[in-house]
């Protein structure tokens, strides 16, 4: 099984993902660096400061059985389950400025999560699509519910969408 774990930054993939892996015995896979290897970085975006990733190839790029794969565009993958990891945005803006990140970079990445982008990529590519609020959830519980999730077939629920939850800019 493939699993991908998507999201906004700031909504730990990275970590959730790790532990995932290691849950599940699988292989941990960083979806930069596979990018780096497979030739799929097209240029660079200076204005925002991002490596452009075609993701048509990526569609078509094969992954080994028995793997997690961890990047923000992970929902472009041919996967058995895409986990797409939420925060609400406050947690979002509030992680990533903990990071150091620029207020451009941060305010772009706060508002496709407040709109759901990689839900809604990846529920328009494909079905096998869970979204897991991590705004409150510790890594390791995140992870041990995905993978029980996983254990029993569930593979996909309802998108979140923070303006029914409450949620105001």
């Amino acid at each position: 099984m493939i699993i991908a774990v998507s999201g906004t930054p700031g909504t730990g993939k990275t970590e959730v993902a790790r532990l995932l892996a290691a849950l599940l015995d699988y292989s941990y896979i960083d979806l930069n660096e596979l990018c780096e290897h497979a030739g799929l970085i097209s240029g660079v975006d200076r204005a925002r400061d991002a490596k452009l990733v075609d993701t048509n190839k990526l569609k078509t790029l094969h992954v080994s059985d028995n793997a997690v794969v961890d990047g923000h565009l992970a929902h472009y993958l041919k996967a058995d389950v895409y986990v797409i990891l939420r925060a609400n945005p406050d947690v979002v803006r509030q992680r990533m400025e903990q990071r150091g990140w620029n207020p451009k970079k941060v305010g772009e990445n706060v508002e496709a999560e407040l709109i759901g982008v990689c839900s809604v990529e990846a529920r328009e590519l494909w079905d096998n699509v869970m979204d897991v609020d991590t705004s409150t959830l510790m890594p390791q519980k995140a992870a041990r519910m995905i993978y029980n999730w996983i254990m029993r077939k569930r593979f996909a629920n309802d998108p979140i969408d923070w303006t029914l939850k409450g949620y105001e800019p």
